[in-house]
């Protein structure tokens, strides 16, 4: 049972979907700029309402991991893959886990906390200071271990000595200063090397930790094996090669289960400014 009904959920998400002009146009747009060779205009148009349906859900399930017992949350949480999870810390060098805006990522990372040992998840700090207690309090509430993203390096670095598994999200636009182009959908965009950079000088295996909602309510993790780690004699190279891998991995997650990602973001903002005009 879900403390929002859905059919509340249902009604604010079409509501949203109607009023949000902005973002329901960038979805639209990013949609068509991904998924216009393969997708329909009406099948666009299906994925991008279920979109505004899925992350309505999301806000409904926040107040779950809030408020609910801690036994209940984790039950509603499956983990496949537990085997690299468990094979990566066993090299003693930490892990780099990489995660995507997909599914109900707070309420997987939250359910491993629970089943299995914290994690160091890295985090944007939001702008308003009730509201950063809130998602400080939400994260932290399973035993993990919240680590704001600016400013925040020597923690993950402490978390990776201390053998620790670390959360991290990588795709989302970053600015031209931080990031580094790699194709995503086939489109050039900007993206976090900190995963690959932290890789390539401490050895902590990077492993792609994906979420998605399944049918019956439940959130499913997808712990998936390591992806090679470079280290040659071209440190730019090797770092550029990882973040590609590291964008495959999350694309060809995005490509099964589209309707579940933010598609709501201007993630190409960088390189196709145009794409966003008038919004």
């Amino acid at each position: 049972m879900t403390m929002v009904p859905t059919i509340i959920v249902d009604s604010l998400a079409r509501l949203w979907f109607q009023l949000d002009r902005r973002h329901r146009e960038i979805t639209r747009r990013n949609l068509a700029f991904a998924l216009g060779q393969e997708l329909t205009a009406a099948e666009r148009e299906a994925v991008a309402r279920e979109v505004f349906r899925q992350f309505m859900r999301l806000g409904g399930e926040c107040l779950e991991l809030l408020y609910l017992p801690r036994g209940v949350i984790s039950s509603r949480v499956a983990i496949t893959g537990m085997e690299h999870m468990q094979q990566a810390l066993s090299r003693g060098k930490g892990v780099l886990g990489i995660a995507a805006h997909a599914g109900n990522w707070e309420y997987t990372v939250m359910g491993f906390a629970l089943q299995c040992q914290p994690v160091a998840v890295v985090g944007r700090a939001h702008d308003h200071p009730a509201q950063a207690r809130l998602i400080t309090r939400l994260r932290s509430r399973g035993g993990n271990w919240p680590i704001p993203k600016q400013g925040g390096l020597k923690a993950i670095i402490s978390h990776l000595r201390q053998k620790h598994a670390v959360g991290i999200v990588i795709d989302q636009n970053t600015a031209s200063r931080e990031g580094v182009l790699v194709d995503f959908f086939g489109r050039r965009t900007r993206t976090t090397p900190v995963a690959a950079i932290l890789s390539r000088r401490f050895g902590s295996p990077v492993l792609p930790i994906l979420s998605r909602r399944l049918p019956d309510g439940r959130h499913h993790m997808d712990i998936q094996p390591p992806l090679p780690r470079i280290k040659t004699a071209d440190e730019k190279s090797d770092i550029l090669q990882m973040v590609q891998d590291q964008t495959r991995a999350i694309e060809n997650w995005v490509r099964r289960h589209p309707e579940q990602w933010l598609w709501l973001h201007r993630r190409w903002k960088n390189q196709y400014p145009e794409l966003y005009q008038n919004l």
